[in-house]
């Protein structure tokens, strides 16, 4: 047999490992998510809403996830699981084109059977990560973000290195899609022009300036919906990035957000296999990335990671809000296993998948609990927020099916978000509860708010998470109905709803859509 074609079997045959491993963690995960017995995540069922009126942008996200949704919905159906399975699929297909990505350039240092294994290692790092196996369940940004953040990875070594050039054109799709995705995606291009600078390949710059515009040209149709609604996504993004969301102290935020985010990074990729590396680094020294390989991961990582940083100093940061720097991390554990010995191996092996069934365990564990009749530690429920909206809703549907033609008004962004998800036969016409002329805090807000003041002919309903709020404008209310939501701690929330009762001759109906 020629050497190139007995070089290249192993590349493939670590293909279909790969592919094997996906498909068999995204039916597990897809079961999971069908068996889990809890509803949507609040951000969750916003998207759906945007799913139904697809735009090219929307208060707080650009439309990539509507989107994904809107077509997840279509072919699956509207179900909780069929709602989330595209956004979900996205983490599979991240982790094979990182490992066809990290195979291929493993083969330019190394021989085929070990280049293939950094591919399967890759691979089966990021599947059994908690990052895929918790956000894995559930249909957010981050997971477009994480497929477009490692295709532009890969097609910007592809044209830089292996001087491909449709891989620039890739690079922009990847680009534009990213920045449609989720605005954090601009940290990787700053990155990445700066690895751009430093590359012998003076040429490369202009083409990546060029893919750059493209991608800026992909994402204009948002930034032309954001200046026409009055930048609604730019000021929320910068409140959330700018601003903290604790109170109190800076010193105390200070000393408790940065080390629990730094915590939190250790434990989102594979807090398992840490302890092997550990092991495997006593032993003896690791192997080392490609120095061009490991600056690329250095400088795509480095602007999202200083960024978190700055959050968590603030006391605003949440763990996952640098996911993508973590892809780099696991090329790095992967190169490392792929040169280890078969023991080390096989102790990664088992840590990994020791780690994906305790992940598994986390996420049906509370379902399986609840119908053998066991306890379940409501601490460790990963769907605790998200448990008993449909419930809650239905108690409410006789109410809200009695008034057809009403308006029904909520207190807040949660609970607009589930009674539309969770009501959505009924049609209902919603407003958010905004007295006064301020800025809008939430989508809801942003598109359709009610004020307390007489006029048309109109049934209101106010749906509110704990007792209404008062009026004060000469208005009542009469209750109608209450709703209990629960988790495995008993009652989270108590839902009211209620009917506004105007003034004789007069009715309260007045939103501003």
């Amino acid at each position: 047999m020629p050497q190139h074609a007995s070089g290249a079997w192993p590349l493939w045959h670590g293909a279909g490992v790969c592919c094997a491993l996906a498909l068999a963690a995204y039916a597990w995960r897809l079961l999971l998510c069908a068996q889990a017995g809890a509803s949507l995540h609040i951000d969750e069922a916003q998207y759906w809403d945007w799913s139904n009126q697809l735009q090219w942008g929307y208060y707080s996200k650009p439309p990539v996830i509507a989107a994904l949704i809107a077509l997840s919905t279509r072919l699956f159906g509207d179900s909780e699981t069929g709602l989330r399975a595209l956004a979900m699929g996205c983490y599979p297909a991240t982790a094979l084109v990182l490992s066809a990505w990290v195979s291929s350039v493993a083969s330019r240092w190394q021989p085929a059977p070990r280049a293939a294994r950094v591919g399967v290692w890759a691979c089966a790092i990021f599947l059994a990560s908690p990052i895929a196996g918790l956000l894995g369940v559930v249909a957010t940004t981050d997971g477009p973000l994480l497929l477009c953040w490692t295709v532009a990875l890969a097609s910007l070594w592809w044209a830089v290195v292996s001087r491909q050039r449709l891989a620039w054109v890739v690079l922009a799709v990847a680009a534009g899609t990213g920045l449609l995705s989720k605005y954090s995606f601009a940290a990787w291009m700053v990155g990445a022009a700066m690895w751009v600078l430093m590359q012998p390949e003076r040429r490369s710059r202009a083409a990546f300036a060029l893919a750059m515009l493209a991608a800026l040209a992909i994402w204009s149709p948002n930034l032309a919906w954001n200046h026409a609604a009055g930048w609604p996504t730019w000021r929320h993004t910068a409140d959330i990035t700018l601003s903290s969301s604790r109170q109190g102290g800076l010193l105390a935020a200070h000393a408790t957000a940065l080390p629990g985010f730094l915590l939190g990074q250790l434990l989102l990729l594979a807090p398992l296999l840490l302890p092997v590396l550990v092991w495997l680094r006593r032993r003896g020294p690791l192997a080392a990335l490609p120095p061009r390989l490991a600056s690329l991961l250095s400088w795509t990582s480095l602007p999202l990671l200083l960024m978190g940083v700055a959050q968590a100093l603030r006391g605003g940061a949440q763990v996952n809000w640098i996911a993508p720097v973590h892809l780099a991390v696991c090329v790095a554990m992967a190169w490392v296993l792929a040169s280890a010995s078969v023991q080390a191996r096989r102790v990664a092996g088992a840590a990994l998948v020791l780690q994906f069934l305790l992940i598994s365990l986390l996420v049906a564990g509370p379902a399986l609990a609840g119908r053998s009749g066991s306890a379940w530690p409501a601490a460790l429920d990963p769907w605790a927020r998200m448990r008993g909206w449909q419930d809650a809703v239905s108690s409410l549907g006789p109410v809200l099916r009695a008034h057809p033609d009403a308006l029904v008004v909520g207190t807040t962004r949660q609970v607009l978000a589930q009674v539309g998800y969770h009501a959505r036969g009924l049609g209902l016409q919603r407003a958010a509860w905004q007295p006064g002329d301020g800025a809008a805090q939430h989508h809801y807000a942003q598109r359709c708010r009610w004020q307390p003041v007489t006029g048309g002919p109109r049934t209101v309903l106010l749906l509110s998470e704990g007792p209404p709020p008062a009026l004060g404008t000469g208005l009542a209310l009469q209750p109608l109905a209450q709703a209990a939501v629960h988790d495995l701690r008993g009652v989270r929330q108590t839902l009211w709803l209620s009917q506004l009762l105007p003034p004789a001759g007069a009715a309260a109906d007045q939103p501003h859509c």
